[in-house]
């Protein structure tokens, strides 16, 4: 048992050693394309339940893009609402598409807004997906059709809305600035294919067709997408000028439940995909292709970490004063990793200190949530109020 737990843990390191060494080359620097480029017809897509909250702040703001308007349509998808979000929407200048009864999450109504825009015979060049509780920068549309121009779908940098509104927002905001930083900025200066995370994310047409709409059978429509990407050796951009506000949860219950969705899919997409993905990197070795997988592959292996730590223990491989004395070192790792991706995305400040300190138990809890996602699986989706929280709002109140 102590050599199995040796090798576990040996892994672990290795693991942990590769994705930090590909971490710094976000340092590097990658010469951007230039040059004019065609104008795309956008499909902006939002799929929404229960949303009349929050959702007039992101249409807004897709509103007020730099971008010519009657190039862009705004399509909500309203599913399994309660309140008003249709009407909302109509109201602020969104068109609606009403969802069927059996439309049960997020990806299964990206793909059924899909199909029927693509069989409608409207004219769009690409599409692009919100969440209702974001906000885009005014530029987003225009770098992400100079994105589109060279790759066949893009991944946008995602920040906090609302990071000072509590610690854990806060903790949002720096896990978020570490995947722009040290996962998809990194990847993108080597060459290797980003990774759809969350929201705020471009596909062309032509792309979405050959993929057959979104994938939708999982409640990480993200993780599935980019599954998909990898099988087919496509390579998603990162479009670190095109920028999305993401609202964020305030308690730490919030937090689990939304995480816990996110463990659960991610193990249900590597469930479904693995296999796949292996016989399209046998027949078509890659970097990219490797790294998808370990990526994959590592928040199975770390779900496992407390159940060998408690073997360690109880093997007398690892005593209790030093699992103790390790426990403040890993405190400072998390911190050394929060820190230098703050800086680097200019996203610093005293207001943070709260998400600072809390940080590397957030980082913690998705130990757990890892497990219970091996052994239970999560098929119902837990809504989570947003508070409709704007942008500039938070930003004034505290400029006063």
């Amino acid at each position: 048992m102590q050599t199995i737990c040796s090798l576990f843990f040996a892994v672990i390191k290795v693991f942990s050693a590769y994705f930090a060494l590909l971490g710094l080359c976000t340092l590097l620097r990658r010469r951007p394309a230039t040059g004019p480029v065609a104008l795309s017809r956008f499909a902006v897509l939002v799929a929404a339940r229960n949303e009349a909250s929050c959702i007039v702040g992101l249409i807004e703001s897709l509103k007020k893009q730099n971008y010519p308007p009657d190039l862009v349509d705004i399509w909500v998808l309203p599913n399994n609402c309660t309140d008003d979000t249709a009407g909302v929407a109509r109201q602020a200048g969104a068109r609606v598409m009403d969802m069927p009864a059996h439309v049960q999450s997020k990806g299964a109504a990206l793909n059924c807004a899909a199909d029927r825009l693509l069989r409608s015979g409207r004219a769009y060049d690409a599409f692009c997906v919100f969440d209702a509780d974001n906000e885009a920068d005014p530029s987003f549309l225009a770098e992400m059709n100079r994105a589109l121009a060279g790759a066949r779908i893009a991944k946008s940098r995602i920040l906090a809305k609302n990071p000072f509104q509590s610690g854990i927002a806060g903790c949002y905001e720096i896990y978020f600035c570490t995947a722009n930083r040290f996962l998809n900025r990194a990847r993108e200066q080597l060459g290797l294919s980003a990774r759809v995370i969350g929201t705020g994310f471009a596909i062309r047409r032509d792309y979405l067709q050959e993929l057959g709409g979104f994938p939708c059978r999982t409640m990480t429509e993200d993780a599935e997408l980019y599954a998909a990407c990898l099988t087919r050796g496509e390579r998603i951009a990162y479009c670190e000028k095109a920028i999305t506000y993401d609202e964020e949860p305030l308690t730490l219950k919030e937090s689990l439940i939304q995480r816990r969705r996110w463990m659960s899919g991610i193990a249900d997409v590597a469930r479904l995909t693995l296999t796949t993905q292996l016989s399209a990197f046998a027949c078509r070795p890659s970097l990219s292709g490797l790294d998808g997988m370990l990526q994959f592959i590592y928040p199975t292996l770390q779900a496992f970490t407390p159940i060998f730590l408690a073997l360690a223990l109880l093997g007398g491989s690892l005593t209790l004063p030093g699992l103790l004395l390790s426990l403040p070192l890993a405190y400072l790792g998390a911190l050394g990793m929060a820190l230098p991706a703050l800086l680097l995305e200019g996203r610093l400040s005293p207001r943070l200190w709260k998400g600072l300190l809390l940080y590397p138990l957030f980082m913690a809890t998705f130990l757990p949530l890892q497990l219970l996602a091996l052994v239970k699986k999560q098929t119902v989706w837990k809504e989570i109020r947003h508070t409709g929280v704007r942008l500039q709002a938070l930003n004034d109140s505290h400029s006063a």
